[in-house]
């Protein structure tokens, strides 16, 4: 492998592929940072603007947007607690507590690192595991699809520090919201209630806008004052970077958990991101930091989120299945470039497919330094009064809900989220649930519905198959054990 690399790095470092890696990292960051927009829409308009040029150049700046993007995502997710990116709102969760305690610098300083180490790991793991993980991936069939869903939304909900049922009933309303629409099956409307708006179904993008940013506002408008409630800036950014190797078991699950899901086709980043915050503080001896600026509530998300991502090219290049929505841009690039996923691809064009692994490395490496010079600028956001951000945040926020569709019922939906959501935090019930019902609802549903098409309506079907079984198994048990600890703890007292 180490050959190929040298191979990949002396195609990839040519002059022309570096300045369209920097180009693609410079979209991404600034793209990131936008709320409601996204890497993916940033690649896809940029497409048309890559048929003329080298297909490793056009592969390398369309990758390099996506591994930058989620650099940036974390920015305004950790300042402002308005994710840039869907995969950063988890991020939010920790990174915004510790901006409001005036250590900004120091937890953009935990994203930079956990990222950089992950993407080097999930690009490790591109160029070295392609072909026997793509091939690994195959046997999750519908039955593991639905169990793993269900065990995503279990994790956050047993996550949820003494509020598991709070936690089901908000992840069950996510649910329920992504069943709005089209049925996934039969294509009749449900809960439309005639609304031709409503048959497309609601869009992630307002939800979270709306639960993170226009909740966000309304709390800032109630506190004043400013972000950093101490009204000054405390710990550096070399704090935060150094730290994030204090914390080793939190870094490596995290980066496992995003590359594992990175390589299972339609999961995506955003799950991996809430699946890995959740995971780490199920790990953690004092889970009740978490949601209060616990550093590893930074570095898990931000580990999980750019390890998925290069992971996620791989049954794209070896199977012709996008990872997700990014690997699926890829994937399109790399059929219009007239080359064919596949194990021929390896083989008939080394020095392309060695020279995007290593270009993906140079990327990650220049996203890390940009953000790093950034971010003692972008820190000084949490010290300007809310009088004067609150009406700049909400006229972005409502710009990026517009944005995703170009729907103004999208801006509607928005604002009623963010209604939604300040109830349900004044009432401790954790949106995070909601959002990943929303997230994970389709992938459920149509699973589900596949997987009783092949038993021919044999439910069993989900306890039959080894790894549904198991999987379902441990969501039941993450559920049920909050309360039987409790059970027991009070048996101990009596």
């Amino acid at each position: 492998m180490l050959e190929n690399l040298a191979i990949g790095f002396a195609a990839a470092g040519t002059p022309t592929n570096l300045l369209f890696i920097a180009i693609g990292t410079v979209i991404g960051l600034w793209i990131g940072v936008l709320p409601g927009l996204g890497a993916t829409a940033a690649m896809a308009i940029l497409i048309p603007f890559t048929f003329t040029m080298e297909p490793l150049a056009a592969l390398l700046m369309l990758a390099s947007i996506s591994v930058a993007g989620a650099f940036g995502g974390s920015i305004t997710s950790i300042l402002l607690n308005i994710p840039g990116d869907a995969s950063s709102a988890a991020t939010a969760y920790d990174g915004y507590p510790m901006a409001q305690q005036g250590r900004a610098r120091v937890a953009m300083g935990l994203s930079t690192g956990a990222s950089l180490f992950a993407g080097i790991v999930g690009v490790m793991l591109l160029a070295g595991l392609s072909e026997p993980i793509a091939k690994a991936a195959l046997t999750f069939g519908p039955a593991e699809y639905f169990a793993l869903g269900m065990l995503g939304i279990a994790i956050v909900a047993a996550a949820s520090a003494g509020n598991t049922v709070k936690g089901l009933i908000m992840g069950a309303l996510g649910l329920s919201v992504s069943f709005v629409g089209l049925d996934s099956v039969l294509g009749f409307p449900r809960f439309t209630y005639g609304s031709i708006y409503l048959e497309a179904g609601i869009g992630f993008v307002p939800v979270t806008i709306g639960l993170f940013a226009i909740t966000e506002v309304m709390f800032l408008i109630t506190q004043g004052g400013t972000i950093s409630r101490a009204g000054r800036l405390e710990g550096s950014l070399w704090e935060g970077f150094i730290g994030t190797l204090r914390y080793p078991l939190v870094l490596l699950q995290s980066t496992s958990i995003g590359a594992l899901i990175g390589i299972i086709p339609g999961v995506g980043a955003t799950a991996a991101n809430f699946l890995a915050y959740s995971a780490a503080q199920t790990i953690s001896k004092t889970p009740e930091r978490f949601g209060k600026g616990a550093p590893e509530g930074v570095i898990a998300p931000e580990a999980s989120n750019n390890s998925c991502i290069p992971t996620s090219f791989i049954p794209a290049l070896t199977l012709g299945i996008p990872g997700g929505a990014s690997a699926a841009i890829l994937l399109v690039a790399v059929t219009i470039h007239g080359l064919r996923p596949g194990a021929l691809l390896f083989q008939s064009n080394p020095e392309l497919v060695y020279g995007f692994f290593s270009g993906l490395l140079i990327g990650t490496v220049m996203a890390a330094i940009l953000c790093i010079a950034m971010i003692p600028l972008f820190a000084m956001i949490t010290v300007i009064r809310i009088e004067i951000l609150a009406p700049l945040l909400i006229v972005v926020s409502l710009a990026g809900a517009y944005a995703a569709s170009q729907s103004l019922a999208d801006v509607f939906v928005a604002i009623a989220f963010g209604i939604i959501g300040y109830i349900a935090r004044r009432r401790s019930y954790p949106v995070i649930c909601l959002v990943l019902g929303l997230i994970l609802g389709d992938l459920i549903e149509k699973s589900f519905h596949q997987a009783l098409m092949i038993s021919g309506r044999d439910y069993t079907i989900f306890l039959t198959r080894p790894m549904s079984a198991v999987i379902l198994g441990l969501a039941v048990a993450l559920v049920v054990w909050p309360g039987f600890k409790r059970r027991v703890a009070q048996k101990g007292e009596d």
